[in-house]
């Protein structure tokens, strides 16, 4: 019911990547790519669920095992879950793009076919990454599905403090895992996900290092900072979002991402909220509803092309 290939491609800074994508049946017509960004420790194998729903309602998926995580090279032997600079996750995405674009597209469209629209998901760090590669304007997106983005923390008298201890901590050690990255217990209401995810050997469930947690603070106050998030006429605001948030959130703040969408600018924005849902929407006993949300919403805003055997039809 799909069609599925996988391979590597090499950074600008010489880190082998990997990467995969599942494209619907040559029969089925094609509304768009959606790009899929996973979340901090973990890998993009695990929302093949999600691929295959997505394929399900016309839609093709490429994604990639970000710098240090899965099955991709890491900066430094080992050093999992780590990049010493923010964009480095922006600009892998960028240049994935265009890779899969070479890559991927000659493979699974149509000879001769145009570029599908192209849409950016991602869940928590990802959405973070995804938002900021929108912030970019490298590529052209014509839509942004994010889960539980990690877009900000809120701001508590003991992580102002942990945040003026940690600047001398990022000088001295700083590969050293000292911050508490995910609060695993607030990842999921199922058992058997929780289970999964924690044996998943290509998963990194260690602390953050401390300088990677710098830089996703840094991701953080790019994006909350940018004048393109409040200008109507941005890049970023003319891109349709969609932001699916669990009211149950403990990973991410629920306040936070509600003042963000208030502020954003985007003429076509929705948040919604599901209640009573941890912080892995797609992981969730409800992720059936979930995934159904967000693939409505996608198919509201694009139309199935043709594909060359149904064209030669009419």
């Amino acid at each position: 019911d799909q069609r599925y290939t996988d391979g590597h491609f090499i950074n600008a800074r010489g880190q082998k990547l990997f990467y995969c994508a599942a494209f619907p049946p040559e029969s089925v017509p094609l509304r768009g790519v959606a790009l899929f960004l996973h979340g901090i420790g973990e890998h993009s194998l695990r929302f093949t669920h999600v691929y295959r729903h997505l394929c399900l309602n016309g839609y093709g998926v490429i994604a990639y095992d970000m710098l240090g995580h899965g099955q991709s090279e890491c900066e430094k032997p080992g050093l999992r879950a780590h990049g010493s600079e923010f964009h480095f996750f922006v600009d892998d995405t960028n240049q994935f793009v265009t890779a899969a674009k070479l890559a991927v597209y000659s493979k699974m469209l149509p000879e001769g076919a145009s570029d599908p629209p192209l849409v950016i998901m991602g869940i928590s760090f990802g959405a973070l990454v995804a938002l900021n590669t929108i912030l970019s304007g490298k590529h052209h997106f014509s839509g942004c599905v994010v889960a539980s983005p990690a877009i900000a923390v809120e701001y508590t008298l003991g992580l102002r403090i942990m945040e003026t201890v940690s600047k001398p901590l990022v000088w001295m050690f700083p590969t050293a895992r000292l911050v508490t990255g995910v609060n695993f217990a607030g990842l999921t209401r199922d058992p058997e996900f929780l289970k999964d995810y924690m044996a998943d050997p290509l998963n990194v469930t260690e602390n953050l290092t401390t300088l990677m947690a710098v830089q996703v603070g840094l991701g953080m106050k790019q994006l909350q900072g940018s004048t393109q998030i409040k200008d109507p006429n941005s890049t970023f605001c003319k891109v349709p979002l969609l932001v699916l948030q669990g009211t149950e959130d403990k990973v991410t703040s629920v306040k936070v991402v509600e003042d963000f969408m208030g502020r954003a600018a985007n003429k076509d924005k929705e948040l919604k909220l599901f209640p009573g849902l941890f912080h892995c929407l797609w992981n969730e006993p409800e992720k059936q509803q979930v995934m159904d949300y967000a693939s409505n919403w996608l198919n509201k805003r694009f139309n199935a092309e043709p594909t060359s055997e149904s064209a030669s039809k009419l």
